[in-house]
């Protein structure tokens, strides 16, 4: 019988995000009677899909967090590599300490060695020290990687260096995500808000999917929500998502007089069904490396209001993608959370060919990575 193609992914923790969430949908549309995954996560604790995982036949694998020591990192990343594998390919999605991962795993012989920007780093808030470090990363990504792959041209640029197109490993490899989910959707957004247990009205509702960290910029969000909420008392806005400000975004919606109308409804996994009952999204974010949800707000059929630092390859030019300064006017900023309430849903034919054309159809993007960890 024929030795399935091993691959080990490198992440944080699998925890519902952009990289996971890609991770996930790679995983379960990738040729699994082909192909073996194995998720070296740095930490101890149970993850949101470690469950999932495991029932595909996946296995987490563990090692402490390099804040707890170089070497002890390094020391228990050898011995899962020589425990678990041979491995075919790695796969490492943590920015710039992918170098030094990479580094390790050339040195015990896997061939294909994948480094993977998922984000944008600003550049001004770096310090002498953190400069050196992304140089010295950059440097040990560039002579130990084999494929060089980011969501975005921001993001490629942000990990590999604003000359990385010279180098003929460097690649956009948009994230995809499964269709299915999508074409099912009814076109009628009550049914939706009826079935997921929201009412089933006509008040304005907007969604925000997102870790509550810094980078999303949370208060920004419930600032510009209050404002709309003046003049339309019965609107609403759901938070999903989980992460180490929430307590603050809890109690910050309180602040401002919001609890009735500002819904945390967690970690989710039936994303689809609750962007299909919304009337807009919104992502005020300081930093993205793409925006996968822009991508699945859009599939859903659903406008999005999203700020500059969402880059241009999200929006798939249906007309659904309205993108302002954090620095625009709080007014601006709702006026055009009313227009979104006003657009008009492209039917899914047009949205799937958008889809395909712009490289986010999960079943191409599966077959180009079987290619790369087959190599």
């Amino acid at each position: 019988m024929r030795r399935k193609i091993k691959v080990l992914h490198v992440v944080g923790k699998m925890h519902p995000g952009g990289i996971e969430t890609l991770l996930m949908n790679v995983y379960r549309h990738i040729d699994r009677e082909r192909f073996e995954f194995h998720f070296a996560v740095q930490t101890e604790e149970r993850a949101f899909y470690d469950e999932e995982i495991e029932q595909l036949g996946g296995t987490i694998i563990r090692q402490p967090h390099p804040q707890k020591g170089l070497a002890r990192f390094r020391r228990q990343l050898e011995a899962n590599i020589r425990r678990h594998g041979p491995y075919d390919a790695v796969h490492s999605h943590i920015f710039s300490f992918s170098g030094y991962v990479l580094k390790i795993c050339k040195d015990m012989g896997i061939p294909v060695r994948i480094s993977h920007s998922h984000t944008v780093h600003r550049s001004e808030v770096k310090s002498l020290l953190r400069k050196a470090y992304l140089a010295y990363m950059r440097h040990l990504i560039r002579r130990n990687a084999t494929h060089l792959l980011g969501c975005s041209r921001t993001s490629c640029e942000s990990l590999f260096g604003a000359d990385c197109w010279n180098d003929p490993r460097v690649d956009v490899f948009p994230n995809a995500i499964a269709l299915e989910p999508y074409a099912t959707l009814p076109a009628e957004r009550s049914a939706l808000r009826e079935r997921i247990g929201l009412d089933k009205g006509a008040a304005p509702l907007f969604a925000h999917i997102g870790r509550f960290q810094e980078m999303k910029n949370h208060p920004f969000l419930l600032d510009r929500f209050a404002e709309f909420a003046q003049s339309s008392p019965d609107a609403r806005l759901i938070l999903i998502g989980d992460g180490p400000q929430r307590l603050h975004i809890e109690e910050r919606v309180r602040e401002l007089g919001l609890a009735s109308q500002v819904v945390f409804l967690g970690q989710r996994k039936d994303i689809p069904e609750l962007l299909g009952a919304v009337d807009g999204f919104i992502l005020p974010s300081l930093i993205e490396g793409l925006g996968i949800v822009v991508i699945e707000a859009q599939a859903a059929g659903v406008p999005c209001l999203v700020s500059e630092a969402v880059p241009k390859e999200a929006d798939l030019n249906l007309g659904l993608v309205r993108q302002l300064r954090l620095d625009d006017t709080p007014q601006l900023w709702v006026e055009a959370m009313q227009q979104l309430l006003h657009s008009s849903q492209p039917d899914w034919d047009k949205r799937r060919q958008a889809l395909d054309h712009a490289g986010y159809n999960m079943t191409s993007s599966v077959r180009r990575l079987e290619m790369l960890y087959g190599s």
